[in-house]
């Protein structure tokens, strides 16, 4: 570690630094009313049950509110209290029928639960919550039940979230909060939109509950965190780091769809040989992977067996032909931590005999305590799940299709295995805030491009509301655009270059020389008004270039890096206020592709500018000192945290950093008006 600290103020400064190796407060208006209605009330949110089964859940902060009623042959209602994995609520419970229903309200958050419980079990019908929202014009988009689940403006598909907004980005998120790959939002025949289960599931049974999930907001990705959040505390999932395997942690070379080595390989080396001969390639190189991706041509499948989507795996063991000496063997000669691809099972697969299956997947625990057991003695750190969509989705039922996703999560949970999802639909990204080691998920679809970028962004957003940290997919070292993009994801970055086509300058810029990411604190997102332009473009307006922005959190000297492209012929970049990148003071511009800098006053827009279709600028606050820390401009993520360990903004400005071993020198550069103090506390400068 080095630490430097800094004072007064400098024109353009570049040092080298060698390295030594509450609880809840409920408001008045529990109970009763004159009328016979019931009101409860927490912060802005204010829910009323009238005598006769309508509701109405209103938002003072927002505007916004869903009316409804409560299900048929309700009894007179209750206010209770009670706990949940949110917190401390209040609900206003009715009994109709041999069930429940409830609407909760959690102390002063602007969140709301409905709560739909089944205590007679029965057919599936009249689902709780039926409701309208208000106002009537809002704006809003959904997910496609789709592979990756895209964003779909102006669309609430089946799944959920539902996320409407107004042109004061006042938000409101509606979603299951339970039995998501059964869950099923939609409107009826009347025109309400309704909350339950799928409608091939007849019957439920006795004790059955389904649980309805509203947030208000202000700002849209502010919100959808916030409704992410939510789920992830309902189902008791800790935050997961953007380091917590290898996969985040470090950079890797990867062989799936769009990769030189998918399904080839050097016929003189072998498919072992070849990929020992990347790793040395990339060693000498000093870009040295921390770890490599088998995928599906690893193990047999149905004839042919090719990369088509027809053929479902024999066996989930290492093919012989590819592996002679098994996979335990391939990783002792290898030296990596491995990530291991998975598809579905083939009609011909002796499995079908031996275990319970869901279509073609198996939910028998059994299966998969052999196989994490299997992979962990084979060097493998990540399991991946692909083809959720579609070959590999269970059944619509109940059971079924959560012990599908929990067996698998718990049995490699218990051998320290993490887990990836792919061609998730968005039932996917919502349940996997109950399985605390899903902590990455594919958000756009195969061999990363900037055709993909749209929905690698809005899908990221997602993806990081839930808790989990979005993969591009494979590139190749050379485009930088793609490596810029993936290394603003704060999530994975791998390629998949062919022997003697590596690019190791531009892999350094991604990372120290142990391979460890050099990465933002949370993921690229687009700019709220992003959402608004692109909902109108969906409604047949003109759509304007794409801007995208994360940060690295260092209190008053936070970060923020903006990437920006065109999406249509002939557009110029656009001014950003400063404002909306949510910087407040004055600031000092960096254009990352040019190495030029310049002031913006308070209050003022970045300019951005295009080379080769896309722009980046690295935005950092101008403290009272005068002085703007950048950081390490070399690398793409200049002031990232696995660099800059502290960074404290006291008028003057100390920092620590980390050196992997073999680093001897790194430049830091800033911005201020005249020389500084510069003072090595550790280290040397």
């Amino acid at each position: 570690m080095s630490s430097l600290r800094l004072s007064g103020r400098l024109a353009l400064l570049a040092i080298a630094v060698a390295g030594l190796s509450a609880m809840p407060a409920w408001c008045a208006g529990h109970g009763a009313g004159a009328s016979g209605s019931h009101s409860i009330h927490a912060g802005a949110v204010a829910v009323t049950v009238e005598r006769n089964g309508a509701f109405t859940v209103a938002d003072t902060a927002t505007g916004m509110k869903l009316t409804g009623r409560m299900p048929e042959g309700a009894g007179a209602a209750r206010v209770t209290s009670g706990d949940d994995g949110i917190g401390a609520y209040r609900q206003i419970a009715v009994t109709a029928s041999g069930r429940v229903a409830a609407i909760r309200v959690y102390g002063k958050r602007e969140s709301v639960m409905f709560v739909d419980e089944r205590r007679d079990g029965g057919a599936n019908a009249d689902p709780f919550p039926t409701f309208a929202i208000a106002p009537g014009n809002l704006e809003r988009f959904s997910y496609d039940v789709s592979a990756f689940a895209p964003i779909a403006f102006g669309k609430l598909d089946s799944q959920g979230p539902w996320v409407f907004f107004d042109g004061g980005m006042h938000t409101m998120v509606v979603s299951p909060a339970d039995n998501y790959l059964v869950a099923d939002m939609q409107k009826n025949a009347q025109g309400e939109m309704e909350s339950g289960i799928d409608a091939s599931i007849q019957k439920l049974p006795a004790g059955f509950t389904h649980r309805t999930l509203l947030v208000f907001g202000t700002g849209i990705g502010q919100t959808l965190d916030r409704w992410g959040k939510d789920l992830q505390m309902l189902n008791h999932k800790p935050p997961v780091a953007n380091d917590a395997d290898v996969v985040l942690k470090k950079y890797g070379y990867w062989t799936d769809h769009g990769a030189f080595y998918y399904y080839k390989y050097d016929p003189k080396l072998g498919y072992e040989g070849t990929l020992l001969a990347v790793r040395d390639q990339m060693r000498k190189l000093g870009v040295a992977p921390g770890y490599m991706q088998l995928d599906s041509w690893w193990y047999p499948k149905a004839q042919p067996n090719s990369p088509g989507g027809d053929n479902g795996a024999i066996v989930y063991r290492a093919d012989k032909k590819i592996f002679p000496d098994g996979l335990d063997s391939f990783h002792q000669r290898l030296g990596l931590p491995l990530v291991t691809h998975a598809r579905w099972f083939a009609e011909e697969s002796p499995y079908r005999k031996e275990y319970r299956m869901s279509r073609n997947v198996i939910i028998d625990p059994r299966y998969w305590k052999a196989t994490a057991e299997y992979l962990k003695k084979g060097g493998v750190a990540v399991y991946e799940q692909d083809w959720l969509d579609s070959n590999a989705r269970p059944a619509i039922n109940i059971v079924q299709a959560h012990a599908f996703l929990a067996e698998m999560a718990h049995s490699m949970a218990r051998e320290g295995l993490a887990i990836q999802y792919c061609m998730a639909l968005p039932g996917y990204f919502m349940a996997s805030t109950q399985f605390p080691n899903l902590e990455t998920i594919r958000v756009s679809d195969d061999r990363f491009l900037p055709a993909r970028y749209d929905n690698f962004l809005y899908t990221g957003a997602l993806a990081h509301a839930v808790g989990l940290w979005p993969w591009s997919d494979v590139f190749m070292s050379t485009e930088l655009s793609n490596l810029v993009a993936a290394t603003l994801s704060a999530g994975p970055v791998g390629t998949g270059d062919a022997l003697g086509q590596i690019d190791a300058a531009n892999l350094k810029r991604t990372m120290r020389a142990d391979s460890v990411l050099l990465k933002p604190d949370v993921p690229l997102r687009p700019l709220d008004s992003m959402y608004a332009a692109d909902e109108a473009a969906a409604q047949g307006g003109k759509k304007i270039p794409m801007v995208a922005m994360t940060k690295t959190y260092f209190g008053k000297a936070t970060e923020t890096y903006v990437f920006s492209y065109p999406r249509a012929a002939g557009e110029t970049a656009p001014e950003v206020p400063l404002t909306e990148l949510g910087v407040h003071g004055s600031a000092y511009a960096w254009n990352w592709q040019t190495q030029k800098g310049e002031m913006i006053a308070a209050g003022g827009e970045v300019p951005l500018q295009y080379q080769e279709k896309w722009g980046y600028e690295v935005v950092a606050p101008v403290n009272r000192a005068g002085i703007a820390l950048l950081g390490d401009v070399s690398k793409i993520v200049p002031l990232a945290r696995k660099r800059f360990t502290s960074v404290t903004d006291a008028g003057s400005m100390e920092f620590t950093m980390a050196f992997a071993r073999g680093e001897k020198a790194v430049t830091v550069t800033g911005y201020a008006a005249r020389k500084p103090e510069v003072q090595a506390v550790q280290g040397s400068v």
